[in-house]
Parts: structure tokens; sequence; C-alpha cells
């Protein structure tokens, strides 16, 4: 039985002063919990800026979490959207980032995430 939806994104190419940009950033995450119809636990986004450079953010979400870190030093970032939820919203959420950040390339890995049954794993 399957119980939520792991996109995990690798980005490449993205421009370096917008993954240092804060208030940009937030105005992204801020268009992802909209458009997407993921719910976020309030008050959870918490984000910490590296010195000289990058950031990391994570907010809880009530179906799971989303996470984002990057490096601009290297033109890259890492995206981490998981919910136990309509596949879709994390789909749509993936989308938002994707159209804001414009890598130009994506590694994606999607994972279908569940619960283990004896049939699926003959260990237990």
């Amino acid at each position: 039985m399957r119980r939520g939806t792991h996109v995990l994104l690798e980005l490449y190419g993205c421009d370096p002063i917008l993954l240092e940009d804060i208030s940009f950033i937030k105005k992204v995450y801020k268009e992802v919990i909209k458009k997407s119809g993921l719910v976020e636990v309030e008050n959870s986004f918490k984000l910490h800026k590296f010195n000289p450079v990058g950031l990391t953010f994570i907010s809880l979400l009530k179906t799971s979490h989303i996470s984002f870190h990057t490096w601009p030093e290297f033109n890259y970032a890492c995206l981490d959207i998981f919910a136990c939820d309509n596949p879709e919203k994390v789909y749509k959420a993936e989308k938002v980032f994707l159209k804001y950040l414009k890598p130009k390339k994506i590694k994606r890995v999607v994972l279908k995430r569940g619960f283990i049954t004896k049939s699926e794993n003959k260990d237990f």
C-alpha cells in the first residue's frame, strides 16, 4: 500500500544570485504552498544563511516536509518534496519551484513511499 510521494531534485545551472536571495526564496516557497495545495504546519518554515554563501530551509507540512539547499558557488541546489497526500500536490509544488529557479539541467528521482509488507520484503 503506497502512502506518499517523494520527489528528489538536483538542480544544475541555476542563477547563483537567486540561490542567495532570501526574499526571493521565501516568495517562491509561499507560491509553492499556495499553488500546490500542500499545507504548511504553522510557523515551521526555518531558513539558515551560510557564510559566505548558500542557504538551507526546511518546512514541515501537515503531510511531511519540503527541504531546499543551495550551493551558489556551483550554481547548484537540491530540493526534497515529500507528502503523504495526493501525488498531484507534490508535482504541482515541483513545477512551481522549477518555474522560478530555471535550472539548465535536472536530475529527478521519484519515490513512491509506503509500508513494506511481507510480500514486498521476504526478510520480514
